[in-house]
């Protein structure tokens, strides 16, 4: 999964639960039918969505914001779909218009933040997640701190995404995502015992994978341990041998150094 995956994932799941926590309008609607007809289509366009139905999905979020353009999660949701069909301008003003309709609400912040920081636009769309992950009522302060850290490093400031990774995974200290990219932020600035640690933290979590093994030969070969390197190589090409990874094991086997 990668991470623009992860994203969108941890996207869709907060926002399944946002109907108790946000307020869904600044004025009263004139009856409830249209809102509760809103939440309806809402929730099956959510849905739709996660399958990746995304034709059916349009359908059903376009007809909660006709019938409730007050629900910023619909905005939300909306933002999202229509960055997901290549509709950049739609999404812009779904997403701007979700964070106005409900300004200091985290889960709004932190998703257009999200959206932001694949953007390019890594400065608001840090403050954005960073504003989210210290509200004291957000209860998955950890994933805007991952937005954050995905923010900074893509600005190409790893040291403030380092900071925001250990925040993340002081929140949340079994929280595979950020110990990953830990991990890998602290191979590539050499300070392999560091990188070592957090893998291990990783592996006691989450799942073996191609990247996490072949991670782990390059943290054991920069610290020259040679029997660690070749045990993670070893699963690597029995585990997965068709896999990127295990050619660019085999071709650095091929021409070391």
């Amino acid at each position: 999964m990668t991470r623009t995956t992860v994203a969108l994932s941890l996207m869709l799941t907060s926002l399944a639960g946002l109907t108790g926590c946000m307020s869904n309008e600044r004025k009263p609607l004139s009856t409830p039918e249209p809102i509760r007809a809103a939440e309806i289509n809402l929730e099956i366009g959510m849905d739709h969505f996660r399958k990746g139905n995304l034709a059916q999905a349009k359908e059903k979020i376009d007809r909660s914001i006709e019938q409730n353009p007050r629900n910023a999660k619909a905005q939300i949701t909306a933002g999202m779909l229509y960055d997901r069909l290549g509709e950049t301008s739609k999404a812009d003003a779904h997403f701007a218009k979700g964070l106005s309709l409900d300004p200091k609400n985290p889960e709004v912040q932190n998703n257009y933040g999200a959206y932001l920081c694949q953007k390019g636009r890594y400065d608001r769309g840090e403050k954005l997640a960073l504003e989210a992950a210290g509200n004291p009522l957000y209860t998955t302060p950890e994933a805007a701190y991952l937005n954050a850290a995905s923010c900074a490093r893509n600005a190409g400031d790893l040291k403030r995404s380092e900071e925001n990774l250990r925040k993340a995974v002081a929140v949340r200290p079994k929280f595979g995502e950020a110990l990953i990219q830990l991990a890998e932020l602290e191979y590539k600035q050499a300070d392999y015992l560091s990188a070592r640690g957090f893998l291990e933290r990783y592996l006691a979590v989450g799942r073996n994978n191609p990247a996490s093994l072949w991670l782990g030969v390059r943290i054991e070969r920069g610290l020259g341990n040679a029997a660690a390197a070749q045990n993670y190589a070893q699963r690597l090409k029995s585990e997965y041998p068709r896999a990127a990874q295990t050619k660019e094991l085999l071709e650095s086997e091929r021409n070391p150094g």
